[in-house]
């Protein structure tokens, strides 16, 4: 019975987030499937639902600032937080409501900034997190991710000097979530299976945004239809990157352990051990508490997340549309980008995309998504998920973190696999370029 299980459950996702499916003569995953139906027969629904989400984010928040704690951990889960994320939750929350209401400023309201966000972001986001995080468990919770993870566990310890148990860590991060990545990181590191270092580089190199935010990137980039090539390129620039960052000094993170816990590895990797590890992972499975947990998850997210993004990008768009300060700040990459062979207009278009991802990775593709070049987009589009570190979400994280972070650190790790990414990241465009699946 847990072997079926593992089979049915593990394909089903399989199919559900990889395999592209054609309805009524369009090409997409199952999700943007389900994302389209959606929005196309209840997008007033919806906007309710975000309306609804911003009061109960507006209030709970408030409530959390003055009696710092609640009794119940799913309240303090939702509502406790530092004060800077939660006037970016309230703000975002705001902003949705006075916007959608008509009665915001022309500045924060017109296509460009705010409404941009309101209309045509933040809907199709709310769906697409509802149905990647409902279907994820198909393979995080049935076993594909500790059988993957056994087998390749010999190649971790090669490739990134990590433990084997990285392997797990990185596998559900790269089919999860990126910051649930982070979090099981820094416990595992509290627990003793990392050192300081070794959690710095699981956490830094692989806990990279999920295949569900991936899929919101692609569509509005219009890459679903070669969406496993799309993020099958933000895997491997991930990857290599991972490789690099794990051989470098990184002098300020030890190989120390965590109060002194040491757990050790048991070193088992074979492909009976691998499978005997998912079957029993399926076996314990329980249908009724995962769909419990992945509804929990979709109101932290509409709760925590949504907001955030909401404000930040807002914020990020009427920045851009009213001043030069991006353009300013990126100027420096102009001239590589125009020795690249991209026009002054695609240049300048791409250069800000690529440096106001530090604020939150979703800004690029906002900033990128008009532009008539598909290889532009494609760089920009896979650069923001290679880069990892934003502020609004995984950056804060990492800084909150037992590890050891800083904001400076956090800005030097996006500049570093900003250096080594883009290139890779260039290189396999021009690829995609010469076989006529991006166009120029």
């Amino acid at each position: 019975m847990a072997i079926l299980k593992f089979g049915i459950y593990s394909f089903i996702g399989l199919l559900a987030f990889l395999a592209p499916v054609t309805i009524g003569g369009e090409s997409s995953i199952i999700m943007g499937h389900l994302k389209n139906f959606v929005l196309d027969n209840y997008s007033n629904l919806v906007t309710f639902l975000i309306m609804f989400c911003s009061v109960i984010t507006i209030t709970g928040t408030c409530l959390g600032f003055i009696k710092k704690k609640f009794n119940e951990q799913y309240l303090n889960e939702l509502f406790i937080t530092d004060k800077f994320s939660g006037m970016l939750r309230i703000g975002g929350s705001i902003l949705f409501i006075i916007i959608s209401l008509g009665i915001a400023p022309e500045f924060l309201s017109n296509e460009n900034t705010g409404g941009l966000m309101a209309g045509d972001m933040i809907p199709p986001l709310m769906v697409t997190f509802f149905v990647g995080v409902m279907l994820m468990p198909l393979l995080t919770s049935f076993g594909l991710v500790e059988f993957i993870g056994t087998l390749i566990a010999p190649i971790m310890k090669k490739l990134f000097k990590v433990p084997g148990y990285a392997a797990i860590d990185a596998l559900a991060s790269f089919l999860g979530d990126g910051t649930i990545g982070i979090v099981v990181t820094d416990q595992q590191y509290q627990k003793g299976y990392y050192t300081q270092r070794e959690a710095a580089v699981i956490a830094t190199s692989f806990s990279i945004v999920g295949i569900s935010f991936a899929a919101v990137v692609a569509d509005l980039l219009k890459f679903s239809k070669i969406f496993w090539i799309f993020y099958g390129t933000i895997a491997f620039a991930t990857v290599v990157a991972g490789f690099v960052i794990a051989r470098l000094p990184l002098k300020k993170f030890k190989n120390e352990y965590y109060n002194n816990n040491k757990i050790e590895d048991g070193g088992n990797r074979s492909f009976s051990h691998a499978l005997n590890m998912a079957t029993t992972t399926a076996g314990k499975a329980s249908e009724k508490e995962i769909l419990t947990d992945s509804l929990f998850k979709v109101v932290v997210i509409y709760i925590t997340f949504i907001p955030v993004i909401m404000c930040v990008g807002s914020i990020g768009l009427v920045i851009a549309e009213n001043t030069n300060f991006f353009s300013i700040l990126s100027m420096p990459l102009m001239p590589i980008l125009k020795l690249l062979g991209f026009t002054h207009e695609v240049a300048s278009q791409m250069a800000p995309a690529m440096i106001v991802g530090f604020s939150d990775m979703y800004l690029p593709a906002l900033f990128i998504e008009n532009t008539t070049s598909e290889v532009a987009r494609f760089i920009v589009g896979t650069l923001s998920f290679a880069q990892l570190i934003f502020l609004s979400e995984t950056g804060m994280i990492l800084v909150n973190s037992k590890m050891g972070f800083s904001i400076l650190d956090v800005g030097k790790f996006f500049i570093l696999r900003t250096i080594i990414t883009l290139p890779i990241i260039y290189t396999i465009s021009m690829i995609l370029l010469k076989v006529g699946i991006l166009a120029n």
